[in-house]
């Protein structure tokens, strides 16, 4: 950068007042950032566990309203800009946002809301910097015009006392370096001032002394550079050697080097490596057209693209050449694309042999094509044999109910026709067994249900859940007339849904609500919807028994019961029925409980077309 020396000093001057001040200003302005960010970071963790508190209940139950009052409390503060709740298995839960309070730095704050030692959602907060970056600014623009205010006074007498001792002795000593630079050197330069620069002065002088003594040294020195001259010739003669030796060292490669003569399509230096690559003399390779002859059939265009088209400085591309004893070697062809010295174009490069590499790729492919075939058999027979499976888990069950027939009546008619006959125990134990019979029949037949519902074909129509569920409660009211359980439910839940398979849901869930709430004082169901990001989630509560979450992961696994056959009656299989019905919706299902608060099923299904 070249600065006149009046704009130097008051660079510098400028520099001398306002660097102090400014770093003055710049410790304050950190302190005073430092105390803001504290604040605001205390007050952005404090609300966070504000909001992670708060929203536990709203979440387990999934009640958006609830948890709507602490989103508008917390959003008060101006700095809040954003709050986002999420639930872990639906996504957004609940959300509030103000993008007009961003002013500065976005900071965020995310939590995991807990209950009950199960992770059910996370809620983010985010606040902004803003306010504080603006009362920094005010204070930063009182110290800009203090800061300029006094600047603009010392530079006004400085000016003055600089104009008059500075800038017109260095004037003179401009002039006086002029008359060194065009070589006067007759001259004398007088200076009678006792300053600084009359210092300089005296200087300049010894100087243009100096310059006189130089230049007879000059003269001199060229006699010695006529020397160098003749050194650097034997510099380049040696350089000359090395490069051969590099060439030599090219050639002995199995990567061939050559230059080519676009215009004329022909070689003008091979790599003698390239006379063992394919048999043919090297002198052949310099005849016109020799890569378009030996190239394959299949590849020759490339001799056309490689000689023609001068869009590319760098390509490379594979190829097959035609050896002497006819013979396909692959090859990798690296060009470069140049101008020489004259302008001229210019293509060189390397050949290296690839013909190993394109074997193996060939075998490969071959493997691949072989494996593809195989798996495919295999498909087949897998298809086959599920076929076969199916077949065989019908006969099985069909050989197997002929027995249980037969044993259910020969012991019917043992009890019918020698009653009177048997003692108490021996009725009993005919009973037992007609009750096992009954329990293996019913158990073939929800085998046989769980396995058709992955193939039966969905029928979806409009269904009236709230209509199918009320049926199904006089149901089961009328079989259980011991026991009156109170159900609530939502009116108008409409779905597409198979009205078959989705009567077995509902059967199922509230079958065992009925059953697992039969212990409480007054059994209660409920049986309604909530939205969730903006999505309808049907849910079956009651106020039973419940169970641990830490067995849920058992839920809708064939077999797994979570209580005793003794305590509650069933196949442990109806849940898992559920689970592949609401899959086959494309849906999903999960449960929440605790031991003795009662149990809570979700489920999702397609919303009605419109």
């Amino acid at each position: 950068m070249k600065l006149s020396l009046s704009t130097a000093v008051v660079l510098a001057i400028l520099i001398g007042l306002l660097l102090p001040a400014t770093a003055g200003n710049y410790l304050s302005t950190r302190h005073e950032l430092k105390l803001i960010d504290t604040e605001q970071d205390l007050a952005h963790q404090r609300y966070a566990d504000m909001l992670v508190l708060g929203m536990q209940e709203p979440l387990w139950n999934l009640a958006p309203e609830s948890g709507k009052p602490l989103l508008e409390s917390l959003m008060s503060d101006k700095r809040v800009v954003r709050i986002t709740v999420n639930d872990a298995a639906l996504g957004l839960f609940l959300s509030a946002n103000h993008p007009e309070r961003r002013l500065g730095q976005l900071r965020s704050v995310t939590r995991v809301i807990n209950k009950q030692g199960s992770a059910i959602g996370t809620a983010t907060l985010e606040m902004d910097d803003g306010l504080a970056a603006s009362h920094i600014e005010q204070m930063q623009q009182k110290f800009l015009l203090t800061a300029l205010l006094q600047a603009g006074i010392s530079l006004a007498l400085i000016m003055i006392l600089l104009h008059t001792r500075v800038l017109r002795p260095v004037r003179q000593l401009a002039e006086q370096s002029m008359q060194l630079a065009r070589n006067k050197l007759q001259t004398p330069f007088v200076w009678r001032r006792h300053d600084e620069i009359g210092e300089l002065g005296q200087n300049l002088e010894a100087t243009r002394n100096a310059l006189q003594a130089l230049l007879n040294t000059l003269e001199q020195k060229n006699v010695q550079l006529e020397t160098d001259l003749l050194s650097r010739r034997q510099i380049e003669s040696a350089l000359r050697a090395s490069q051969d030796r590099y060439r030599r060292l090219v050639e002995t490669t199995r990567v061939i080097p050559w230059d080519a003569n676009p215009t004329e399509w022909r070689f003008t230096y091979v790599g003698p490596q390239a006379e063992h690559l394919l048999g043919y003399p090297l002198t052949s390779w310099y005849s016109e057209g020799f890569l378009s002859s030996y190239l394959h059939p299949d590849d020759r265009h490339l001799a056309y693209e490689l000689f023609t088209d001068f869009q590319h400085e760098n390509r490379q591309f594979e190829c097959r050449l035609i050896a002497s004893d006819g013979k396909e070697i692959w090859i990798l062809l690296i060009a470069f694309n140049q101008l020489d010295e004259d302008g001229r174009r210019r293509l060189h490069g390397f050949l290296v042999d690839i013909s190993e590499r394109k074997q193996a790729e060939l075998e490969l492919e071959r493997y691949r094509s072989h494996l593809e075939e195989s798996l495919e058999s295999v498909s087949r027979t897998l298809t086959v044999s599920s076929h076969e499976l199916e077949a065989f888990s019908y006969a099985v069950s069909h050989d197997l109910r002929t027995p249980l027939r037969a044993i259910d009546g020969f012991s019917q008619v043992l009890l019918e026709d020698y009653g009177d006959t048997l003692d108490t125990n021996a009725r009993h134990y005919l009973k037992r067994i007609r009750s096992a019979i009954n329990s293996m029949a019913e158990l073939i037949d929800n085998l046989l249900n769980l396995s058709s519902f992955s193939r039966i074909e969905l029928r979806p129509q409009p269904v009236n859940l709230s209509a199918m569920a009320e049926d199904i409660a006089e149901q089961l009211n009328a079989l259980q007339l011991e026991q009156h359980v109170t159900i609530d439910i939502t009116p108008g839940m409409l779905v597409d849904a198979d009205p078959k398979l989705i009567q077995i849901v509902l059967h199922n869930l509230l079958d065992n609500a009925w059953k697992y709430s039969a212990a409480s004082t007054e059994p209660h169901v409920w049986f309604g919807v909530s939205t969730i990001n903006h999505q309808p989630v049907y849910f079956i509560r009651d106020n039973g028994i419940g169970f641990d979450m830490t067995e849920a992961n058992r839920l809708f696994s064939p077999f797994q019961r979570l209580h005793s056959q003794s305590e509650y009656p069933g196949s442990g299989i109806g849940l898992a029925i559920v689970q592949r019905i609401i899959s086959r919706h494309k849906g999903h299902i999960w449960a929440k409980s605790a031991p003795n608060e009662g149990a809570t099923f979700f489920f999702t299904l397609p919303s009605p077309k419109k």
